[in-house]
C-alpha cells in the first residue's frame, strides 16, 4: 500500500520569478467525458454502524467497498484481520467509541452530503489535466473517510482517499485533544483538500526507490509542486507548500538567506536522512534560520530552481521535466540570487 501524508496572498516577484499561476499549461478537457465522483465511505460507515455491525453487514460493506473496506479496516486503521469475526470486533468497538461516534458526526455536520462539489469538480479538472500531460498514469477514484486523526490522504493503487477529520478547521478543539502539534493546525483547513489529494496521488505515481542526497530530494518535490501549479492553477502555492501567507512571505523576504544557507553549508550533496528531513519535513520552524522561519524551506527553495529552469528552458515538456537529472536541472537554471 502507498501512503502519503498528508496539506489568498499575492506572490511577490522574487528572483526574476511570476507572481501568479503559469496559465500556459492550462489545456481544454471537454472532450474527455469521464467526471470524478466523491464515493462517501464516512457517510455509508456510520449509517450501518448506528447498532454495531452484523456478519452480514459487514459482508456486504465488503461486497460494496471491494478496495476501500480492506485498505480502510486492515491498512488505515490497522485492525486485525486474523478472522473474520476479529475484524468486525475491532471495526465495532472502533465505531461505537462515543468519541469516534461524535467524530463521524462532527464530519457529517461539516461535510453533509453534496457539501464538496466544487472540491471534487477542481480534483476532477486536475486530473484531467495530468491524464492530458501523462495519459499512461491511472486516474484513481476518490472516496472519503474519517481516518481518526491518522491521515489527510491515503493512496492505494487505484484509489484516493481523503481523510475528512483533517479538515475541520485549525479551531477545532480535539486536534489539541488528540496530542497533534499545534503548527499543523493551519492546514487543516478546507482550502487544502484539493492541493492535499491532487499533491498525494502525483507524488507517488513519480515516487523513485532508493536513497536520494537533499538536491535530488529537494528537485523532485520541486517538480511535483510545478506539476500542481501546471494542474490546479486556481491554487495558491502555500497550498502546495502546506503554507499559510505568513510562512510563504517569510520564505520570499528570506529567500536570499536561503539560498546562501545551502550553499555556504554545502548542503545539496549530502544524503543524512537527519539532514534532509531538517530542511524538507514537516516543523514548526528550521534551526539556524532566522526568527519566523517555517517548516520544509528546502522544498520551497527547490520549486524556484525548478521555476527557474522551466524559464529558462521554456520548451520543455511536462514529461521530459520529470525526466530530467536534478543537478541538470540546478545547472541550466541559472538560478543564483544576489547575497544580502
Amino acid at each position: 500500500m502507498r501512503t502519503a501524508f498528508l496539506y489568498f496572498f499575492a506572490l511577490i516577484v522574487l528572483f526574476g520569478l511570476e507572481s501568479c499561476n503559469d496559465k500556459s499549461w492550462e489545456v481544454d478537457t471537454s472532450s474527455m467525458k469521464w467526471e470524478m465522483e466523491l464515493n462517501r465511505f464516512d457517510l455509508r460507515l456510520i449509517e450501518l454502524s448506528k447498532d454495531g455491525l452484523s456478519l452480514e453487514e459487514f459482508s456486504a460493506l465488503k461486497e460494496e467497498y471491494p478496495r476501500l473496506h480492506p485498505l480502510f479496516v486492515a491498512g488505515v486503521m490497522q485492525f486485525d484481520l486474523s478472522s473474520e469475526q476479529r475484524a468486525i470486533e475491532s471495526l465495532n468497538r472502533f465505531l461505537q467509541n462515543k468519541d469516534i461516534r461524535a467524530l463521524f458526526e462532527e464530519v457529517k455536520k461539516e461535510f453533509p452530503e453534496g457539501s464538496l462539489v466544487e472540491h471534487v469538480a477542481e480534483i476532477d479538472q486536475g486530473f484531467k489535466a495530468f491524464q492530458h500531460y501523462f495519459p499512461d498514469k491511472p486516474i484513481p477514484e476518490l472516496a472519503s473517510m474519517v481516518s481518526a486523526f491518522n491521515y489527510s490522504t491515503v493512496v492505494d493503487d487505484s484509489l484516493l482517499v481523503i481523510g475528512l477529520d483533517m479538515y475541520l478547521g485549525e479551531e477545532y478543539l480535539n486536534y489539541k485533544k488528540a496530542g497533534i502539534p499545534q503548527y499543523k493546525y493551519k492546514n487543516y483547513e478546507k482550502e487544502y483538500i484539493v492541493s492535499d489529494a491532487l499533491k498525494a496521488w502525483i507524488f507517488t505515481e513519480f515516487e523513485e526507490n532508493g536513497s536520494r542526497n537533499l538536491l535530488e530530494e529537494m528537485i523532485f518535490q520541486g517538480k511535483i509542486i510545478y506539476l500542481l501549479m501546471a494542474f490546479l492553477p486556481n491554487q495558491d502555492l502555500m497550498h502546495f507548500l502546506n503554507y499559510d501567507a505568513e510562512d510563504l512571505q517569510w520564505c520570499e523576504s528570506n529567500g536570499s538567506e536561503i539560498w546562501y544557507h545551502f550553499i555556504d553549508m554545502e548542503l545539496f550533496y549530502i544524503s543524512e536522512n537527519f539532514t534532509i528531513r531538517k530542511y524538507l519535513g514537516d516543523a514548526p520552524f528550521i534551526t539556524g534560520f532566522p526568527e519566523g522561519s517555517p517548516g520544509r524551506v528546502g522544498i520551497w527553495l527547490g520549486y524556484q530552481i525548478v521555476h527557474a529552469f522551466m524559464e529558462e528552458k521554456s520548451q520543455t515538456s511536462l514529461p521530459d521535466l520529470m525526466a530530467t537529472d536534478p543537478s541538470k536541472i540546478l545547472q541550466q537554471s541559472n538560478f543564483k540570487p544576489k547575497r544580502n
